[in-house]
């Protein structure tokens, strides 16, 4: 989330974390300090440690989300800054399930949608292969990648192990890096319900 009125709308609901993208080439990439009681994840693509240390200072950070081909070497040493590591991993219709023992050093998982950019493309992966990936993962992790306001009933339906959190993007916006606070408020309700 990249403009402080649009945190302040949603800093209210029951949100556990907001995203602030560190990503040039992103539509929702953020050059300001947001100030919220919601604890913020840094997310990077391929970004070296000195500017990962940087804006963690810089912005408040609590999570860093790496997007890149990021290795556990790298994950081991984001750690030592006093963060949470999450590591992203692109599923698509060949995932291979070894990716999931690469990272004992993240925190977490992301697990989002295969495509040629990093994230925010609003596409869903085969959510069938979520039943593996849940027996195999080795920790928690979050789902992203096209999660719908109307999705409710079929997230809460999963029952899965593991699962522990959802990452809301682009189809929760009324413009890169602008949230809909009415269908977030509504989602998370319909989802706690």
């Amino acid at each position: 989330m990249k403009h402080q009125q649009n945190v302040d709308e949603i800093d209210g609901l029951e949100i556990d974390f907001i995203g602030n993208i560190f990503f040039s080439k992103s539509p929702r990439n953020i050059d300001s300090v947001v100030e919220t009681s919601v604890a913020k994840v840094g997310v990077f693509v391929k970004e070296s440690l000195a500017t990962i240390k940087e804006k963690i200072n810089q912005h408040g950070l609590a999570v860093i989300q790496l997007h890149g081909g990021e290795s556990n070497d790298f994950c081991k040493s984001v750690k030592q800054f006093g963060v949470q590591v999450w590591k992203v991993l692109s599923i698509g219709p060949d995932f291979d399930f070894s990716q999931l023992s690469n990272y004992p050093d993240a925190d977490m998982f992301l697990l989002d949608t295969e495509t040629k950019n990093y994230g925010g493309a609003g596409k869903k992966f085969d959510w069938g292969l979520l039943f593996e990936i849940d027996k195999k993962i080795p920790k928690k992790y979050f789902l992203a990648g096209g999660i719908d306001p109307e999705d409710t009933e079929e997230i809460k339906a999963l029952q899965l192990e593991k699962l522990t959190g959802l990452d809301l993007n682009s189809r929760f916006e009324i413009s890169p890096g602008i949230k809909d606070p009415v269908k977030l408020e509504k989602f998370v309700k319909e989802l706690r319900s």
